[in-house]
């Protein structure tokens, strides 16, 4: 009984893991500007002579160089960013380090308050 349950289970679960991988998605990361190249070199292909699809190509062409080359600041930026973070995080730790930690502050002596006046016992009030 327990056999054929667990044989079920391993069965499913393996189905499962197949069916899973068959529905995952593409793994090739799309670039923006493809799609649009591909459909322009299409029908430039179709048409070499039009001026309008050159046009669009050539366009195509170095907007995608002109982000590939944004992109790549933008990460150079964020890398110097996360430099210089790292650089004042160690410095604040080293900084740290060496004061160390200050030894307690001395506190004076609490003065010792006086006692509390009895109040003097009035007509009709309970003892406490």
């Amino acid at each position: 009984m327990y056999k054929t349950i667990a044989a079920t289970a391993a069965g499913t679960m393996f189905l499962l893991g197949i069916a899973s991988t068959s529905y995952a998605a593409d793994t090739a990361t799309k670039q923006p500007l493809d799609q649009s190249i591909e459909s322009v070199d299409k029908n430039l292909a179709k048409d070499p002579d039009n001026k309008g699809l050159q046009n669009a190509a050539e366009r195509l062409q170095t907007n995608k160089e002109r982000q590939a080359k944004k992109r790549e600041a933008q990460a150079a930026k964020r890398e110097a960013k996360s430099l210089k973070k790292a650089e004042r995080k160690a410095a604040k730790e080293s900084e740290r380090q060496e004061a160390g930690r200050p030894d307690k502050a001395e506190r004076p002596e609490k003065t010792e308050r006086p006692e509390k006046v009895e109040r003097p016992e009035a007509m009709g009030r309970p003892v406490r």
